[in-house]
Order: C-alpha cells, then sequence, then structure tokens
C-alpha cells in the first residue's frame, strides 16, 4: 500500500511525499485524485482516491491542528460501512 508523509489535503485532494508506489520513486510529491472515502483508527487514516488507497499517519499531517481533528471528526462520522467501501485488494495490483 502507498503511504503519504509530510501530507495535507487541498480542494479535498492528498498532497505529500509518496512511498510504496509502483509509478513513482519513494520520496516523490505527489497531488492526488479527489478523496472518495475517509477511515480514521488510532492515528492511521486511509483514504481511497479514484484509482488508489493511501496510508497517513495523523503525526505526518503538516496542516493546523483544528484542520487534523476536522479530518478526524469527519473520518469518524462516516457510514459505519465506510471501511467496507476500502477494499485493499483492489488495490494490491
Amino acid at each position: 500500500m502507498m503511504t503519504l508523509t509530510n501530507w495535507k489535503i487541498e480542494n479535498g485532494e492528498l498532497i505529500g511525499c509518496v512511498s510504496g508506489s509502483k509509478q513513482y520513486k519513494n520520496g516523490t510529491y505527489v497531488h492526488t485524485s479527489p478523496v472518495i472515502t475517509t477511515v480514521y483508527d488510532d492515528g492511521l487514516f486511509l483514504f481511497r482516491t479514484e484509482h488508489s488507497v493511501y496510508e497517513c499517519m495523523a503525526t505526518e499531517f503538516i496542516g493546523t491542528e483544528v484542520q487534523l481533528n476536522q479530518l478526524i471528526a469527519n473520518a469518524e462520522s462516516n457510514d459505519p460501512q465506510t471501511t467496507e467501501q476500502i477494499n485493499l485488494e483492489d488495490y494490491k495490483k
């Protein structure tokens, strides 16, 4: 699975340094397609975009604490079936 470090969200899209990508070298600064679904648990976000799933640690977020708390609240208020919408097997190709 791809991970992003030093990440943030702008206009509904993830921006950060990627690792674990088949398309980009580790450490490449990327800008994703829009986030479709977000899951949060114990300091870890999973973001599903149109083509990928990204793992992002809350400690690596480079926005404000207010923005981070809003992301957490939004993820936690998702429909309980949101986790099922992120089928990790689809992204292990």
